[in-house]
């Protein structure tokens, strides 16, 4: 299925996060858009066709080609810190917090599916993962205790035969309730509800076939777009690292 038809089937899935929960062992099905070997024999009597799902095609020992295949789902586990001001933006204020983020991670083609990086040995050969993101944060200095909220992220995994160490990059964007703004004495953030524009790298170690030990960089910049009167803003950044669990199954048509 071609990259478009995947985003419109994520647009429909992202308004029922529930619905991916509950139903993921249930709907999750043996991909079956594996490569297929079409022939016609001298006689032109007999057509076969092989088909192969993308799991078990994959030679077992190349685990990034086994993982990074269309319709696979992941579950992430991730923790960190992160701190401002970074450099960029707003000089003050020092704010500091602990963030822990699970993430639900969707496979939307795999490697080999489109343009240039069709070819093993392309430096930008990978595949596009959307990802649902639940974020809770404690605020340990120096205003506020508190924040929690939903991201919505697009991942591109940079992937090569018998890779055991994968690159990706990421960016999306999210929205927070905090209880910072009941901080008078600063003008950073003034609103409880506030938004999460982000960008983040990072490395995937494939340990086997189901888990991967993950560290990331990453930029968080937290606004309420003029809402409030009060919105200098917060630019941070800080590093996470954590697990991602692969599902044997894939999530297909």
């Amino acid at each position: 299925m071609h990259l478009g038809g995947k985003l419109a089937r994520l647009v429909r899935v992202s308004a029922f996060p529930g619905i991916l929960f509950t139903g993921l062992f249930t709907f999750s099905t043996l991909s079956q858009a594996g490569d297929g070997d079409l022939s016609v024999q001298d006689g032109g009597s007999k057509l076969s066709v092989a088909q192969n799902t993308a799991s078990t095609s994959a030679d077992p020992s190349d685990l990034a080609s086994y993982i990074f295949v269309e319709d696979r789902i992941t579950l992430e586990f991730m923790t960190g810190a992160m701190f401002s001001p970074c450099g960029l933006g707003p000089v003050v204020p020092v704010y500091n917090y602990q963030q822990n983020n699970v993430r639900l991670g969707w496979m939307l083609d795999s490697p080999d599916s489109w343009g240039p990086q069709a070819g093993l040995n392309d430096p930008l050969r990978g595949n596009f993962e959307a990802i649902l993101e639940a974020t809770g944060s404690y605020v340990w200095y120096s205003f506020g205790t508190y924040m929690a909220g939903i991201t919505g992220l697009v991942r591109y995994n940079f992937v090569q035969p018998n890779w055991v160490v994968v690159p990706y990059i990421q960016g999306g964007a999210g929205i927070i309730y905090t209880n910072a703004r009941n901080w008078s004495n600063q003008d950073a953030i003034g609103g409880n509800w506030e938004f999460t524009p982000q960008f983040a790298g990072g490395l995937k170690f494939l340990l086997d076939k189901n888990w991967t030990f993950n560290i990331e960089g990453a930029f968080q910049h937290i606004s309420n777009a003029n809402t409030s009167a009060r919105n200098e803003g917060v630019n941070a950044y800080g590093g996470f690292v954590g697990f991602t669990y692969l599902f044997d199954k894939t999530w297909s048509d």
